[in-house]
């Protein structure tokens, strides 16, 4: 870990824990940052906070604030991507999850636009918990609060599934606009789907290395090079369709 994330952990903690005193029940760490992927240059942090009670739109406002003037220039390239979970939403799971708040850096722009706005409307359910949430039990980290066992119920199994096929379900679509990420996420999917593997996408690249079929393995390759930092060359479609096209029909999509 480098000094500058150590720092963004560190101030992380301590600017949160001043905004939410006594509600805060813990902050937890998922993502590729807990599963040996993370790196500066393209990833970001993804972390989960634990309250006790719902938020005000001040304190909302409050966080947005810290998370943009005191730890936005310490984040890896991608940004900080977060939600806000009520400890009763936490232990005792279902599904859609819902979330009190929530940003990352997708929701920059929306955010600066009107930032009232945002603050008011930034609530509801997310499917994408469950694969959060899986991570968190397989291999999340605290950053502060009771263990995580403590915090988080298990995600079924079948409910984690249907969020790794719902990620990838537009796989070709995707394929135009992030051949990266879309090819190594579909390794983590068929790895989970093939041996139960909880993967990052880098460790998904690594697995598609050895188990896809010959033909597209120069493209994970490429993909996992790329994620690694070691840009290759352009993405051709005849490569990235058929590769999309075959893991879906592997996973019984479309």
């Amino acid at each position: 870990m480098t000094t500058r994330t150590t720092q963004l952990l560190q101030r992380l903690v301590q600017t949160y824990t001043e905004v939410l005193t006594d509600n805060l029940v813990g902050i937890y760490l998922h993502g590729s940052y807990v599963l040996g992927s993370y790196n500066e240059r393209v990833s970001d942090l993804d972390y989960i906070v634990v309250v006790r009670r719902p938020l005000d739109l001040p304190t909302k406002q409050a966080l947005m604030t810290v998370t943009l003037n005191d730890l936005w220039s310490l984040a890896p390239a991608k940004g900080l991507e977060w939600h806000v979970l009520l400890l009763a939403d936490t232990q005792h799971f279902h599904h859609p999850c819902p979330f009190d708040f929530h940003f990352s850096k997708m929701h920059l722009d929306r955010y600066k636009a009107d930032p009232a706005a945002y603050v008011q409307t930034m609530h509801g359910t997310d499917p994408d918990l469950a694969t959060h949430l899986t991570i968190m039990h397989a291999s999340g980290q605290v950053l502060c609060g009771p263990a995580i066992n403590d915090v988080f119920a298990p995600v079924p199994a079948a409910i984690y599934w249907q969020g790794l096929l719902f990620d990838v379900v537009d796989a070709p679509t995707m394929m135009c606009t992030q051949p990266m990420y879309t090819t190594l996420n579909l390794c983590r999917v068929l790895a989970y789907q093939q041996e139960h593997l909880i993967l990052s996408k880098a460790d998904g690249g690594i697995w598609g290395l050895a188990h896809v079929p010959q033909q597209y393995r120069p493209l994970v390759k490429q993909a996992l090079d790329d994620y690694q930092d070691q840009p290759g060359s352009r993405y051709l479609m005849t490569q990235t369709q058929p590769f999309a096209q075959w893991a879906l029909a592997q996973l019984n999509v479309g």
